[in-house]
C-alpha cells in the first residue's frame, strides 16, 4: 500500500477496521464479481468495462486506466462532512479489494493494483468525489502514477493485491 500525504492524513480520520463487500454498491459489486480477462493488446480488464472506450490507447496502462476507471457512487451519502469522508473512502477500498481479489483469476505475471483517488470538486471546491482505477506493472511501460506526491491536490491511494491483506489499509 502507497499513498500521498493527503491521503495519509485522510485516513488518520477515518476508521478502516472492518471494510467488508456488504459496503460496494450493487452495481459496482457486478463489476467486481465479472472478474478480468486479458485485452488481445495485453492490457487487464474488468471483463464488465471491456466493451467501452475503445480507444486508441498510447500503451496498455493508458487502456486499463481508462477501461477500468469509474467514479464512485455517492448520490446515497451525505452532501459533505466526516460522515461522506468516511463513507466514500471505505466504499472505495471496499470496491477495490473486491476486484484485486478475482485478479488471481487471470495467472498473470503482471501485478494489477487499485488507484483511489478523492478530490474536492463544485463550484465552489466543496464536494469530496472519488475514483477508482486499476492499471498494472507492466514491464518498460511507463506507470500511472509513478510519483504519488506529486498530486498536491488529489488524495490518493495505490493498493496491491500481492503481499497485503487489501481488506486492511
Amino acid at each position: 500500500m502507497e499513498m500521498n500525504r493527503s491521503m495519509a492524513r485522510l485516513l488518520g480520520r477515518v476508521d478502516t477496521e472492518g471494510i467488508t463487500p456488504d459496503e460496494v454498491p450493487p452495481g459496482f459489486l457486478r463489476i467486481a464479481e465479472g472478474g478480468w480477462e486479458v485485452a488481445p493488446s495485453g492490457a487487464h480488464v474488468l471483463s464488465a468495462l471491456k466493451s467501452a472506450p475503445s480507444g486508441p490507447f498510447s500503451d496498455v496502462v493508458h487502456e486499463e486506466y481508462t477501461v477500468n476507471g469509474r467514479g464512485m457512487t455517492d448520490y446515497d451519502l451525505p452532501a459533505s462532512g466526516k460522515d461522506r469522508e468516511s463513507r466514500l473512502l471505505r466504499r472505495c477500498v471496499a470496491f477495490a479489494s473486491s476486484c484485486l481479489l478475482r485478479g488471481d483469476e487471470l495467472r498473470s505475471t503482471v501485478e494489477v493494483s487499485a488507484y483511489i483517488s478523492m478530490s474536492y470538486g463544485g463550484l465552489a471546491d466543496d464536494h469530496l468525489t472519488a475514483n477508482v482505477t486499476f492499471c498494472g506493472d507492466h514491464p518498460g511501460v511507463r506507470p500511472y502514477a509513478a510519483d504519488l506526491d506529486a498530486f498536491e491536490t488529489v488524495s490518493i491511494l495505490k493498493l496491491r493485491r500481492a503481499g497485503e491483506p487489501p481488506w486492511r489499509v
